[in-house]
């Protein structure tokens, strides 16, 4: 048995050990502060011990842990073992712009000794924050959004025997991108790279190639063409000209196996389900809306093909601007710069005003930054103050909506956010969340769960609650975000407990089928009318 394979063997039966404690770590806190301000001892659980100890084991892998199980702890944890050895090791954090504040605090709340340096602000304020990182002795991290250091790549190509952490990871999914390709460079050049997501796959198979090429370089010998040729069930389509391209339609369980075996040694990621049972147990219902005569019109204007937007512009509407329209009818008219009323609005209005979740924390969320406005302006007539989180805000905004709604003394209970915003935030004040529309990946959809459904919750049980409007794009939504479901589960292990016994996993062509379901959808609705 060779060495490599030795230290396999050895993970495998630690990922049974519940019992599994770590020696103390000097440069870890003793206790820390919990949400209701209670002060703890603070320690690794058996779950996050075990990350710990594959992160020391292993120089490159994917920490895949479901969100609100820790993930930052157990890098951070790790890296307090490697510094108790190695006092001048320096280590690069990187990760989106949002999230930089947050894992500045988690450095700061869990550990002792170590020089946290944030690069940000002009070239020359990152090039003196990165000569303050450089010239510090003893435990030292750089924290960096990912487009600052492609802008910077210049000033830092030749680091090397670093500690590169990759936050949200599935930032380097292309191959073809900039950022790709400069931490394809970096990684190389670094002792260890640390790659965290809870959702290795969001979309596609392709996604979790693009990702290890760059974490685990040679892992999979294959280009881009040649793994969509041995991992997933293509058909041709016909793109123009005459040429045709590969479609993914679908992937074989056994080529599903064959990957998760590929990445086993360099993978652990648990769902919430399995690790932390004091974590809040979650229930799901949908709502069912209606819309207007006028939404309803303009629903089909919009199929149709030409929509007259309020201002008397008038869009050509494609199969691919079709489903964003349907879904801004659906959602208010005055996404599409119309007056008017929305029983979506109106069915959310009361549910924070009169039902079981007046006076809880709620998160709302959404796809349309522009709802936002609409849903603050409307919660507020009737007395239900609001913050949002949605990427237009600055930094220090952000951090000020995210800390009043986590405090049980503030008057503020409802928090709308987006994908832009919600990176990396903690909500776990959050007793329901409630999608107006529905995430189109599956991994936006964890992700907008993991907000409220985290370590530290003093609920016992939360809700997640779905707006959906009747034989719309609702309802067609929420279908493509459940194939996208399959397979990260296939993948990467159950997220939602359910049935197995599926030889096939199917996909879609998302755009084209969506457009055609909306299409017999509405005709089925003139029909009936």
């Amino acid at each position: 048995m060779s060495d490599f394979e030795a230290t396999c063997e050895r993970l495998r039966k630690l990922r049974t050990k519940k019992d599994l404690k770590l020696r103390p770590c000097s440069m870890l806190v003793d206790t820390f502060t919990t949400l209701d301000g209670k002060v703890k001892p603070f320690s690794l659980r058996y779950y996050q011990a075990q990350m710990v100890a594959h992160l020391l084991m292993m120089r490159r892998f994917i920490v895949g842990d479901d969100t609100g199980c820790g993930k930052t702890i157990e890098t951070i944890g790790a890296l307090c073992y490697l510094w108790e050895r190695n006092p001048n090791q320096k280590v690069i954090v990187l990760t989106k712009k949002s999230a930089v504040p947050q894992w500045a605090k988690e450095f700061l709340k869990f550990t002792i000794g170590v020089h946290v340096v944030i690069q940000s602000g002009t070239p020359k304020k990152r090039e003196a924050c990165r000569e303050e990182f450089l010239g510090t002795e003893g435990p030292a991290v750089l924290i960096s959004g990912y487009r600052s250091m492609v802008r910077d790549f210049s000033s830092i190509q030749n680091w090397e025997g670093m500690i590169l952490v990759l936050d949200e990871v599935t930032m380097v999914k292309n191959p073809s991108t900039q950022v790709h390709q400069v931490i394809k460079h970096m990684a190389a050049q670094a002792d260890r790279v640390w790659g965290l997501t809870a959702t290795l796959i969001k979309n596609n198979l392709v996604e979790g190639f693009g990702i290890y090429q760059a974490v685990v370089p040679g892992l999979f010998t294959y280009t881009k063409a040649t793994f969509i040729q041995s991992f997933c069930i293509t058909r041709m389509q016909v793109i123009g000209r005459g040429r045709q391209v590969p479609i993914i339609v679908g992937y074989r369980m056994t080529d599903i196996k064959r990957f998760r075996e590929m990445i086993d040694p360099y993978y652990l990621g648990r769902p919430k389900h399995e690790i932390a049972t004091e974590l809040p147990v979650l229930t799901t219902k949908e709502i069912s809306c209606s819309m207007t005569k006028f939404q309803s019109a303009k629903y089909q204007e919009a199929l149709a093909g030409l929509l007259e937007l309020g201002t008397g512009e008038e869009k050509e509407v494609t199969k691919l601007t079709a489903v964003t329209y349907c879904q801004e009818i659906v959602n208010h008219p005055g996404l599409i710069e119309c007056e008017g009323t929305s029983d979506k609005l109106d069915t959310l209005v009361d549910l924070l005003t009169e039902g079981d979740l007046v006076g809880e924390k709620v998160i709302i969320y959404t796809r349309f930054e522009r709802m936002v406005g609409h849903g603050i302006d409307a919660l507020k007539k009737k007395g239900v103050p609001c913050v949002r989180i949605t990427g237009k805000e600055k930094q220090e905004q952000r951090s000020a909506n995210q800390d009043m709604f986590q405090d049980f003394k503030s008057d503020i209970n409802t928090v709308w956010i987006t994908n832009a915003g919600s990176d990396a935030i903690n909500l776990q004040a959050a007793k329901a969340i409630i999608f107006y529309d529905t995430p189109f990946s599956a991994g936006d959809f964890l992700q907008a769960l993991g907000r409220m459904i985290r370590i530290g919750s003093i609920h016992d049980r939360v809700l997640a609650i779905h707006l959906i409007c009747n034989n719309t794009v609702d309802e067609r939504t929420l279908r493509i975000m459940g194939k996208k479901m399959d397979l990260l589960e296939a993948v990467l292990g159950k997220r939602i407990l359910g049935e197995d016994g599926v030889d096939e996993i199917g996909t879609t062509s998302e755009i084209s089928e969506l457009f055609d379901a909306l299409q017999a959808d509405a005709r089925e609705m003139i029909s009936v009318c």
